[in-house]
């Protein structure tokens, strides 16, 4: 009796051993595929990875987290607004200034693609890629929300330009920089059309093919592309770009230190 009693346990605590083996062989099957199964997957349904004012978006081989709300310049910043690009060399050379995501305040202006690079970094951050950004901007259901005011900046938040996501705002209002140049013409060694309405873009939205005529298939949106030097990436347009802007529209004509009343940035945070 005793014999067949320690049988049993002994089997027991096999089978649990199996199961508790196969299910860690599950979880990191999941981890290694980067699928939603995984610890940080379950922490996000909790609203816990990414924090306030942040949303976890998904990219199949990784995630970020995306700031809601286009940055903004933070309160230990000399300027909480900025109105020129001095203001914006003054907040820099503050080193508690630090980038933001909150509502109803005017976006960071005038600020260049390197200080873009330089306020995402210090909030150990940085700015998206092409794909990032466009795979998030693409749900949009309608743009006309994204230009609440043509004459000027809204605030943060301002409008019905929310992505199914819950990202506000990331076309119109102010350009976005991302995180990628051109240089000659080219992206990632394709030659770039010269400037004109998007009629054909590739997976990450980058224009493959332009037109004279308007396309309402890409939303009548516009690219400019400069053939010579490095140029940024903007995606999106402005609050004055009306039926130019869109999910579709780029400047690859700006240069590195390009900054304007237009010109802004939003920051992700890499999860895996």
């Amino acid at each position: 009796m005793k014999l067949l009693l320690h049988k049993w346990r002994k089997g027991l605590l096999i089978g649990v051993g199996a199961l508790l083996l196969s299910t860690l062989g599950l979880q990191a099957s999941d981890e290694w595929q980067g699928i939603g199964g995984r610890l940080s997957g379950a922490v996000v349904t909790s609203g816990g990875i990414c924090g306030p004012h942040a949303v976890q978006i998904p990219y199949g081989d990784h995630a970020v987290c995306m700031d809601t709300y286009e940055a903004s310049p933070g309160e230990e910043c000399v300027y909480t607004e900025t109105d020129n690009e001095l203001q914006t060399q003054s907040n820099i050379a503050k080193a508690t200034c630090l980038p933001r995501s909150v509502p109803d305040v005017l976006p960071w202006r005038f600020v260049s693609y390197t200080q873009a690079q330089q306020l995402c970094a210090r909030a150990g951050k940085r700015l998206p890629k092409n794909e990032e950004w466009y795979k998030v901007a693409i749900g949009l259901p309608e743009v006309t929300g994204c230009f609440p005011d043509k004459t000027k900046p809204a605030l943060t938040g301002a409008g019905t330009c929310i992505t199914p996501t819950g990202v506000y705002n990331i076309v119109g209002n102010v350009w976005e920089w991302v995180d990628e140049t051109i240089e000659n013409g080219q992206y990632e060694g394709r030659i770039l059309p010269g400037s004109g309405y998007v009629t054909l873009v590739d997976a990450a939205g980058v224009v493959i093919e332009t037109a004279d005529k308007a396309d309402a298939n890409f939303g009548s949106d516009y690219a400019w592309v400069q053939a010579e030097g490095v140029r940024g990436i903007l995606r999106g347009g402005f609050y004055g770009s009306g039926t130019d802007g869109g999910i579709f529209t780029q400047n690859m004509a700006a240069q590195l230190n390009f900054a304007a009343v237009g010109v802004g940035f939003r920051c992700v945070r890499d999860i895996w």
